[in-house]
Parts: C-alpha cells; sequence; structure tokens
C-alpha cells in the first residue's frame, strides 16, 4: 500500500511498500489500484499454498476513486457523454430507478438539489464539459474498482477459498 492519501495513479510517491520495505513504482503500466489488487493476489497463493489450514487476514485500501481523478483511457471510454444531460437529470433518473428495483420506499421523495450547486441548465457549454469529463473519470474510477474486486473474486473461487471467505467492502 501506500502512505500517501492523494497519490499520482499511474506514477506513486515514495510511501509506497511492500513487505514493509519501499519499492519503486514501474515507469509503465502502473495504476495503483490494479498493483493493489495484483498484490492481493499474490498473498492469496502464498496463504493458499503455505497456512492452507489457518486463516487470514487481508486488507487492501484502494484509494480510487479519490483524487486526482485519474483513469486508463479504455475505462473513461466507456463513460463519455453519459452525464451530459447533467446532475439534475440524473438525480431524478437514479431515484426512479432505485424505486422501480424496491431500494426506496415509494413514500420517499426525491431531496432538493444543494442548493450551492447551481442548475445543470444555467452552467455556460464549456463548464458542462468539464463537469461531464469530471464525473466521467470518477465513473471509470469506479469501473476499475469493481473490475478489480472482480478478479480478485475470482481469485478466491480459482483457490477454492471464495465459501469460507468473510469479504467487507467498505468506502469512505
Amino acid at each position: 500500500g501506500h502512505l500517501s492519501g492523494a497519490t499520482n495513479f499511474f506514477k506513486g510517491d515514495d510511501t509506497f511498500r511492500l513487505d514493509e520495505e519501499k519499492f519503486t513504482v514501474p515507469k509503465e503500466g502502473f495504476y495503483t489500484t490494479d498493483a493493489n489488487t495484483d498484490y492481493a493476489m499474490s498473498f492469496l497463493d502464498e496463504a493458499s499454498k503455505k497456512h492452507s489450514d489457518k486463516p487470514f487476514f487481508l486488507y487492501i485500501a484502494h484509494n480510487a476513486p479519490h483524487y486526482p481523478l485519474q483513469a486508463w483511457p479504455e475505462d473513461i471510454a466507456k463513460y463519455k457523454g453519459k452525464f451530459m444531460a447533467g446532475w439534475d437529470a440524473l438525480r431524478i433518473e437514479r431515484h426512479k430507478r432505485q424505486l422501480k428495483m424496491g431500494l426506496l420506499d415509494p413514500k420517499w421523495k426525491l431531496s432538493p438539489r444543494d442548493p450551492k450547486v447551481p442548475a445543470w441548465d444555467t452552467l455556460p457549454e464549456k463548464q458542462k464539459k468539464i463537469e461531464d469529463l469530471t464525473m466521467v473519470v470518477f465513473a471509470a474510477m469506479i469501473d476499475r474498482v469493481d473490475q478489480n474486486i472482480g478478479k480478485l473474486m475470482n481469485k478466491l473461487k480459482a483457490l477454492d477459498m471464495d465459501d469460507n471467505t468473510l469479504l467487507l467492502f467498505l468506502s469512505d
């Protein structure tokens, strides 16, 4: 992991540690979320071979989707333009979808937009594009976390550890 909260996702920093030792971040192909999961999967391999009869504790602190907002281009491409309807329309759409799914009680109305947040329709087009890009990259970062949790779950299944493992997923 690393001790810094807001690190460059592609370059890391000098707080990165592996088994309490500093490690050098590779020049290419590095992304903190992927690296955290890859090291975790190596740990699972080791735990399954050396200590298969003992419980283990694995803690992965993905820093995504914290700032700086940085994601792989292929993840960003999935969400380009998906938020241009604006946050007002998206809030209404999501509320309706949550009601339809039964996640919300129908008597729970959509909360009012924060008065400090301007109505989407009042923003200049340039600002809308900036806000869209911000939401796109944020979504791409969450997508990458999802991909990595999927990799981790597949690893647990491959090691036949999935039925005897408690997985807690938390976010701040």
